[in-house]
């Protein structure tokens, strides 16, 4: 089975998507599956390419991803993957590593600490940041550079517990991709890096996958 699947859900009546991949508030259940995909992005293009298919424009038929098999909080037998969030997150500059285009990503990259932005944004919005940042890196010699992060809707896990104190911790393990966007020229020049011989340096990728985890803690009110 591949690890992404294209499902296909009931449109509501009246109900206009503010992206070509977001989801109904209540999405109802799968009706069937559409494609198949073991990468995130193969299965959101096709899902997008569906529902921005100008003859299905008065089709109800809604092109979802989802993980299946992974415990989802809409659907139990499904992990709803879609839509996606991007955010711009800030990365060390590889010595000896040259970028061509300010889109362009490094084969190795290292996340910097307290770096980036963390609001969620529309995909364009978040290329034009890292286009203007990096641009800017590139002009000053910066040490930062900066790359487009890809979240998926629902979290891998969740837990939420509670202390005597009366505080609750909600921890989520959620899945985010570093896009390497399909605008730029790629990877970047690695010929300078110390590391140029070793197989990072002739890897080739469209997104990096990796998990985080949040955690978040609220003060319950008393009772009486």
């Amino acid at each position: 089975m591949a690890r992404y699947q294209v499902s296909i859900i009931e449109r509501p009546e009246g109900w206009q998507p503010a992206s070509p991949d977001a989801v109904p508030p209540e999405p109802g259940s799968p009706r069937e599956v559409l494609a198949e995909a073991d990468e995130l992005f193969a299965a959101v293009r096709q899902a997008i390419a569906h529902n921005e298919s100008p003859h299905r424009q008065h089709d109800r038929r809604w092109a979802v991803v989802v993980e299946p098999g992974s415990l989802g909080r809409t659907w139990r037998a499904a992990r709803l993957c879609t839509p996606l969030a991007y955010k711009v997150t800030a990365i060390w500059w590889p010595t000896g590593w040259e970028p061509a285009s300010p889109l362009d990503v490094p084969n190795c990259v290292w996340k910097s600490q307290g770096g980036g932005s963390q609001e969620p944004m529309s995909y364009p919005q978040a290329l034009a940041r890292v286009r203007g940042l990096n641009r800017q890196s590139m002009d000053q010699a910066g040490t930062m550079w900066y790359v487009v992060i890809a979240v998926e809707n629902e979290p891998v896990s969740q837990t939420v517990s509670y202390d005597p104190s009366g505080t609750e911790t909600t921890v989520e393990v959620r899945r985010l991709h570093v896009v390497r966007p399909e605008e730029g020229s790629g990877k970047g020049d690695c010929s300078h890096c110390p590391a140029h011989s070793f197989d990072c340096a002739k890897q080739d990728w469209i997104a990096l996958e990796e998990t985080v985890t949040d955690t978040r803690t609220r003060s319950l009110p008393s009772q009486a």
